[in-house]
C-alpha cells in the first residue's frame, strides 16, 4: 500500500486511481455514519477531497484504513456541527426480492435506521464500527482515541438499549 501512496503522491494520475480505489470503502463508512444516500455522498466526496489533501501527512504508524476512518469520522462531525439545526432523513432501498418475510425485513429495517438516527454519534460511530465494519474492540479504541473498558461497556449499553427498542417496537432482539 505505501507504494501506491508514494505513486498518488508522485503525479495527479496516480492520484485519481488511488482515491478511485478507496471511494467504496470511504462510501460505505459515510452511509453507515449518515443512513441517506444523498447525505453520504456529499460526505464521501467531503472525505476524499480532505484525503487527497492531507494523503502527505500519512506516515504510516497505523493501517491506511484506520487513518481514512478517522478522516471520515471528522469529516461528519463537521458536516453535523454545520446542520445541526436540520433533521436527518431515512432512506430505505430494496435489496431484497420480494418474499414471504419482505414486509417484515422492510419493518425491521425502518426501525433500526430509525433507532439508529436517535443515537448519539458517538454511539452510532461504535454500532458502525463494531456491527458494519466487524472492527476489534482494541482497534475501535485507539481509532475513537477512548479506553477499551470505554468502549466495552458503551457498546454493552448500547446493544441494551437497542435490543429493548427492538422488542419495543416488535422486532426480534439482536
Amino acid at each position: 500500500m505505501e507504494e501506491s501512496i508514494k505513486q498518488a503522491l508522485g503525479d495527479a494520475k496516480s492520484m485519481a486511481a488511488f482515491l478511485k480505489e478507496m471511494e467504496p470503502f470511504v462510501y460505505r463508512i459515510c452511509y453507515h455514519l449518515t443512513g441517506h444516500r444523498q447525505d453520504a455522498e456529499d460526505l464521501a466526496q467531503e472525505s476524499l477531497l480532505k484525503i487527497c489533501r492531507s494523503l502527505h501527512t500519512y506516515r504510516g504508524d497505523s493501517a491506511l484504513q484506520s487513518w481514512v476512518y478517522r478522516i471520515v469520522l471528522n469529516t461528519q462531525r463537521d458536516a453535523a456541527r454545520r446542520k445541526k439545526h436540520q433533521p436527518q432523513a431515512v432512506e430505505i432501498t430494496e435489496t431484497s426480492s420480494v418474499s414471504e418475510g419482505f414486509e417484515g425485513q422492510v419493518s425491521l429495517k425502518l426501525t433500526v435506521q430509525r433507532l439508529m438516527k436517535d443515537l448519539p454519534d458517538v454511539d452510532r460511530q461504535i454500532f458502525t464500527l463494531r456491527f458494519l465494519q466487524d472492527m476489534p474492540v482494541k482497534d475501535m479504541a485507539d481509532l475513537l482515541q477512548m479506553k477499551e473498558a470505554t468502549v466495552k461497556s458503551r457498546l454493552l449499553r448500547l446493544r441494551e438499549r437497542l435490543r429493548e427498542k427492538l422488542q419495543n417496537a416488535g422486532g426480534e432482539a439482536i
